[in-house]
């Protein structure tokens, strides 16, 4: 009996999810693309939610938003609540979920990646990536690889939940998720935020292709699989879009820190500027480069296909 017990440990493979949420929108999505997991003895999956020691803020304040985009957008961690998964148990695949914050990691999950518990997890483990957010991921994604990297983890999925509307509609609900804490229609003219039910309906699918790479513990072709599938959408107007977010954020970061750390009185006139500039810069920029996106690929076809398939895999220029 001991020994049939033995084996049958050696042959369950073990996930662990490493994931923070405020609202429930990110762990909907991975419990959707986990369902072929659920009751399945082959497998045992260990969850655990990040928590900050000061929790952020939900919905946030309008001063509480924006000032936490300078230490976002450098990496600053924060503290966190201890963890209760053990760093030293083998995982054969790490979930991590994460929303991007401005572009970059959200803070609980990039703090995560600085711990010395996640660099004991993480090494020479296969890691998948799963996101939710209203649309602009590359930039963060670009941090996660670094990260993992860093940590001599092997990327070997990542899966997107964005919010489908057009740009400037979604910028307007997210806005109104985010300081409100209205998801559903806003004002009664827009559309619900955040990813769709039929997008949860028919996550599983990717589930099922992480279970098939997984039980033979062979990831080699796993992220063309999912991009088939639709995991990975990249949209030209959002790509240019984030490209020239990427290049202003850090001199607008560097800006405003130089007047005090998050919170500081000194800095307030500068957070509030920010405030303003970002979604009057998007408004104003959105006609722009959707026209632009449109020609890119005609003008650039070559640089603009190199750039999609690049977003569209794993590994780090």
């Amino acid at each position: 009996m001991q020994s049939v017990f033995l084996l049958f440990l050696c042959i369950m493979k073990k996930i662990l999810v490493v994931y923070y949420t405020q609202t429930g929108q990110l762990k909907s999505a991975i419990d959707a693309t986990l369902k072929p997991f659920e009751n399945n003895n082959d497998y045992q999956i260990t969850y655990q939610e990040i928590k900050t020691k000061t929790p952020y803020p939900y919905p946030w304040s309008y001063m509480e938003f924006f000032d936490i985009f300078p230490e976002t957008v450098q990496g600053v961690p924060c503290e966190l609540e201890p963890f209760s998964f053990n760093p030293n148990e083998h995982y054969d695949l790490v979930v991590i979920g994460y929303q991007p914050w401005f572009l970059s990691i959200c803070v609980p999950i990039n703090s995560f990646l600085q711990t010395k518990e996640a660099e004991q997890v993480l090494k020479n483990k296969n890691v998948a990536t799963l996101i939710a957010c209203r649309n602009m991921w590359l930039g963060g994604q670009e941090k996660m690889k670094a990260h993992l990297k860093r940590l001599q983890a092997n990327l070997v999925g990542n899966i997107t939940f964005v919010d489908k509307s057009a740009n400037l509609v979604s910028l307007v609900t997210v806005l109104a998720f985010v300081l409100k804490g209205v998801k559903e229609k806003f004002l009664g003219i827009f559309p619900k935020y955040g990813v769709s039910n039929k997008d949860l309906h028919d996550a599983p699918k990717f589930g099922e292709v992480i279970k098939q790479h997984l039980a033979t513990n062979d990831f080699t072709n796993q992220q063309i699989e999912l991009h088939k599938l639709g995991a990975i959408n990249i949209r030209g107007n959002l790509l240019l879009m984030e490209g020239r977010g990427r290049a202003l954020f850090p001199h607008y970061a560097k800006f405003i820190t130089k007047k005090g750390p998050q919170g500081s009185k000194e800095r307030k006139s500068r957070v509030r500027t920010f405030g303003i500039v970002l979604p009057t810069g998007i408004l104003l920029l959105s006609p722009i480069i959707t026209i632009l996106s449109r020609l890119a690929p005609l003008l650039m076809k070559s640089k603009f296909k190199k750039e999609v398939d690049y977003y569209s895999q794993n590994s780090l220029r």
